[in-house]
């Protein structure tokens, strides 16, 4: 028996999934991860060096510690969110789509005929290397595998209705850095009035199709209230921070503390 997607049912029983982005490819930290209790981790392949097999050690060690894992491929191409779905990933999330023309090209991608176009072979991890259960295989692709849009492109903000009215679509992501940039405000991210009226536009018509909207906070001096501020605005996932920002924070916090500290010391001896 293959298991549940669990994002897909905390969506359905009406709880909000947490999770972290994953750019530093460690498995000890998807462990740490799981064992800490976040719901789902989002393996980063856009914007890092991951090939698949860095994938698939990533989804094995997020299924070891009942983490569901979000796979962000590199490009919105059939061959792609293929390999990246035969790692055994249950969740794919596309970047910088444009139409619901282009999700729906995705989502062929996704599923086997007669609901998609993805090419067949059992021969795979995600089908447990086994041909004699390809069918309890289809059936799980076709029940639990989610594709995520990532609605960072003007185009997308345009065409969001039709989007979120595609019955295959449960999640769709917010990207503010792109889309401001799309937008013409540049590189501002949430901080742009004009980013700041997309959000809006995205809550609105995702709430108007029951879609649930994933975003993630921003990370400053108070970051619980960043969080609450994103569940008031109708967000139903939230993806905390990147294990890098997180690492990174810390490090600068430690040498800025610590730092002081040792200055101090040393101005005292002389």
């Amino acid at each position: 028996m293959r298991p549940k997607n669990r994002l897909k049912q905390a969506i359905r029983e009406g709880r909000v999934p947490l999770g972290l982005e994953l750019m530093l490819g460690s498995e000890r930290i998807i462990e740490i991860a799981g064992w800490s209790g976040f719901d789902f981790v989002q393996v980063d392949q856009e914007h890092t060096s991951f090939g698949f097999e860095a994938i698939e050690s990533s989804v094995r060690a997020a299924e070891a510690v009942n983490l569901v894992a979000i796979v962000r491929v590199a490009e919105n191409r059939p061959k792609d969110i293929g390999r990246a779905l035969e790692t055994g990933a249950p969740c794919i999330m596309i970047p910088q789509v444009r139409s619901a023309a282009e999700v729906r090209q995705a989502l062929d991608a996704v599923y086997y005929a007669p609901h998609g176009m993805r090419g067949m072979c059992p021969v795979t991890r995600a089908a447990k290397y086994n041909d004699e259960e390809w069918e309890e295989y289809l059936e799980w692709v076709r029940s639990e595998v989610m594709l995520i849009p990532l609605i960072e492109n003007k185009e997308a903000l345009d065409d969001i209705e039709q989007i979120c009215s595609i019955p295959d679509i449960d999640v769709i992501s917010f990207g503010a850095g792109d889309l401001g940039q799309s937008l013409g405000v540049g590189a501002k991210g949430m901080s742009a009035p004009v980013v700041q009226d997309a959000f809006r536009k995205v809550v609105e018509v995702a709430r108007k199709h029951n879609t649930v909207l994933l975003g993630m906070p921003f990370i400053g001096d108070a970051p619980l209230k960043s969080v609450e501020d994103l569940l008031d605005s109708g967000v139903g996932m939230v993806m905390y921070d990147a294990d890098a920002l997180m690492f990174s924070r810390e490090c600068r916090r430690i040498v800025g503390d610590v730092g002081k500290l040792l200055a101090s010391r040393r101005n005292r001896r002389q």
